[in-house]
């Protein structure tokens, strides 16, 4: 009997939660690097009187990797912004309709922004294209960022939305 509760098992499921994790970690990570390059970036300047040219650079990479690709970490555990001030005075049923849609058409955003960001990447890729800072990063790795990240998010919306149905079908 479907009593609208997740199943846990589901091999989707294990597999895009895994990656969620995985993502989740791998955002913590990049925080605490471009944490520890910007406190380098100041001992260097400040401290020892020398000039630098990677942390800056590195530390907002970085952090653009920590909030595109921990943005499905941040799906999955339903930590994103949400405002119910209208939509918890509404029934349950019509709270769950709207939810799947806003979820529908958040996939689609996802999804449309990691098609676009693929292309600025193979573009990158195809262009041999540098960044014109003095470090000079070849931009195919933090142009992967935006289709990496927003996959992640999509495939975790896709488990969203499979909750969302069973949820609706019992209501």
């Amino acid at each position: 009997m479907d009593n609208g509760q997740p199943l846990k098992n589901n091999p989707l499921r294990v597999v895009v939660d895994g990656l969620s994790d995985v993502a989740g970690y791998f955002s913590a990570i990049a925080i605490l690097l471009a944490t520890l390059a910007i406190v380098h970036q100041v001992a260097i300047r400040y401290i020892f009187n020398r000039p630098t040219i990677w942390q800056i650079e590195f530390a907002i990479y970085l952090l653009m990797a920590a909030t595109f690709i921990g943005a499905a970490y941040g799906l999955k555990e339903n930590s994103h912004i949400n405002i119910e001030l209208v939509t918890g005075l509404l029934p349950k049923r019509i709270k769950l309709g709207l939810d799947l849609t806003t979820s529908i058409l958040s996939l689609m955003f996802c999804f449309y922004v990691a098609w676009k960001g693929g292309i600025m990447w193979w573009e990158a890729y195809e262009g041999n294209w540098y960044s014109s800072s003095l470090w000079s990063v070849p931009l195919i790795y933090p142009y992967a960022i935006l289709p990496i990240g927003m996959s992640l998010t999509s495939l975790q919306y896709v488990v969203k939305i499979c909750d969302q149905i069973r949820k609706l079908r019992v209501s």
